[in-house]
């Protein structure tokens, strides 16, 4: 009995917890939270500028590691002041090797018939 509850308990990963971020100098963002060690991958995901409504994160990024770096041009236009949300999901599957670009990889877990965990806490970072 004991292991059917624990089973249905776990059908999702837990929520990464601890996520802390920084705009880089260069206008990156770097992403860091605690590690799930169950799971395999984890899903960004952030809207544009100010958008503080977790439904209206529309671009996603996908990792292995319990770190993620989005490149300054992937960035959505920051001014001065401007704040950003991040959150990020676990999943217990990777995407397939062969998807190239992690934007696929993100879409073939998102789209899929997988279940990530719950969206951590928002990450909110403002642009200096």
């Amino acid at each position: 009995m004991y292991s059917k509850i624990l089973q249905k308990k776990r059908e999702h990963p837990n929520a990464p917890q601890m996520v802390t971020g920084v705009i880089n100098e260069d206008g990156s963002i770097k992403l860091d939270w605690d590690l799930d060690p169950n799971a395999q991958a984890y899903l960004t995901h952030y809207g544009e500028a100010n958008e503080s409504d977790p439904h209206n994160a529309k671009f996603m990024g996908y990792t292995e590691t319990n770190s993620w770096t989005l490149s300054a041009e992937n960035v959505p236009t920051l001014t001065t002041g401007d704040e950003i949300y991040l959150y990020v999901q676990a999943y217990f599957e990777k995407a397939p090797a062969d998807i190239e670009t992690d934007v696929d990889k993100a879409a073939y877990l998102h789209d899929g018939d997988f279940t990530g965990s719950p969206w951590s806490e928002a990450a909110i970072l403002t642009k200096d």
